[in-house]
């Protein structure tokens, strides 16, 4: 992830400018979504909107794809504390650090959350106020829109439902249906989100739908070969309960490959998008 420092430094000041008011009663609240936002996230996913955007636009500057790219990251980030809640998933640990309610309290973790996903809004919100052109602003809010339904209902949220709900009656399909929501809608809503506001087409739009449903599949499977022993030990639903490793690599490798054929479709050079999903996927390889 190395190459990809100066992005990252530029998302994560984008991001920390959104904490520099807060009064004494919401001092608790900020240091916990700061928390969250600061225990060791690679920001994956709004590294997919600046290189979509770069890609699409056909430009080196990102500047105006940031406040979108840090809005996933906020989202992002707001998923994984109530993941973690007592009621969902009850993680004392994630990224080696005591999880956001062992630190700061049920309460405020739910809080921080709620935050998150509100400062996600505002931050769009600020940056369309900015706007003067209409098509300009239609697109900004179509990826507003965008991002929003891949994470609610019937997108992250939706997969979380999933996790939970069918906890006892989990099978190969189900678990699929769930990595499509809870993993893949997310970066879904990163790549398309930051293409639409490039001004691509409906058809590219489509193009690049697969493109991210087959590179969440692929990114959630290998952690779950990644993380085999944590997961076989805590008993959690994955897809190795259904398939062996073996043939995991191999619907990796086919995710991938239909992934990247996808990117040959679009008349825009993907060079670095298709770089860093093969960064992705081959992760601890």
């Amino acid at each position: 992830m190395e190459k990809y420092n100066e992005m990252i430094s530029s998302i994560d000041n984008y991001i920390y400018k959104n904490f520099t008011a807060a009064d004494e009663y919401q001092k608790k609240v900020y240091e916990s979504m700061k928390y969250s936002l600061s225990s060791g996230g690679k920001r994956v996913r709004p590294i997919f909107s600046v290189l979509a955007y770069r890609a699409f636009s056909r430009t080196e500057d990102y500047e105006k794809v940031l406040p979108f790219a840090c809005a996933i990251e906020l989202i992002h980030t707001y998923s994984l504390i109530h993941d973690d809640l007592p009621s969902m998933d009850n993680d004392d640990i994630r990224r080696g650090k005591p999880t956001n309610h062992k630190v700061y309290s049920e309460a405020i973790a739910i809080l921080a959350g709620d935050g998150l996903l509100n400062m996600a809004t505002e931050v769009i919100a600020r940056e369309l106020e900015n706007y003067e052109e209409l098509d300009e602003i239609k697109k900004g809010i179509k990826s507003l829109k965008y991002i929003f339904t891949s994470s609610g209902v019937h997108g992250m949220i939706g997969g979380q439902v999933i996790d939970m709900v069918y906890t006892d009656e989990m099978n190969y399909d189900i678990c699929e249906s769930m990595y499509k929501l809870k993993t893949a809608a997310l970066i879904k809503a990163a790549v398309v989100s930051a293409g639409i506001l490039a001004g691509i087409n409906d058809e590219e739009v489509a193009t690049l739908e697969e493109f991210s449903n087959c590179l969440g599949m692929a990114y959630q499977i290998r952690d779950d070969i990644l993380d085999k022993e944590k997961d076989l030990e805590n008993d959690t639903n994955t897809m190795l309960k259904y398939k062996s490793v073996e043939e995991l690599e191999k619907i990796i490798e086919n995710l991938t490959l239909r992934a990247k054929e996808q990117l040959d479709f679009l008349d825009y050079d993907t060079t670095e998008l298709s770089c860093f999903a093969d960064s992705l996927v081959n992760r601890g390889i």
